[in-house]
């Protein structure tokens, strides 16, 4: 059994139920009234929408490092594992990047911190390939 991966795949999954539900509350809260205009209503979909494919991501990642952690059944745990490890990490980096160049105070930077999620991850994920390869 591969600890790092297992952790990493836990916390994929413990991001993915409080992404899809907690933070669905929070994209609820600011659904446009009625009578706004019809680009403000198409962006909040297409937000929301986003948001999700985001929870789709943390929850197959999530799959994915359990089984690669605990069973045999994929052959590949290496490859695997470093794709896994560059996607996170590209992830925090471009998370990084955009809260950096749009962020309205340095706090934000802390406050908006899931880059720090993505690094960690990236980071659990490369250590636990190396015990694969």
């Amino acid at each position: 059994m591969n600890i790092s991966i297992l952790i990493a795949g836990v916390l994929s999954l413990v991001a993915f139920f409080a992404h899809a539900f907690v933070g669905d509350k929070e994209y609820k809260a600011l659904k446009p009234v009625e009578n706004s205009p019809n680009k403000n209503k198409e962006t909040w979909v297409q937000v929301r929408s986003g948001w999700h494919w985001v929870s789709v991501d943390l929850f197959l990642a999530g799959v994915l490092l359990l089984l690669l952690a605990t069973t045999e059944m994929i052959k590949a745990k290496t490859e695997i594992s470093l794709l896994l490890s560059i996607y996170f990490f590209l992830c925090g980096v471009v998370w990084l990047g955009t809260v950096a160049f749009s962020r309205t105070n340095n706090k934000q930077v802390l406050v908006l911190g899931q880059w720090i999620f993505c690094f960690l991850m990236s980071g659990l994920i490369y250590f636990g390939s190396q015990e694969n390869a």
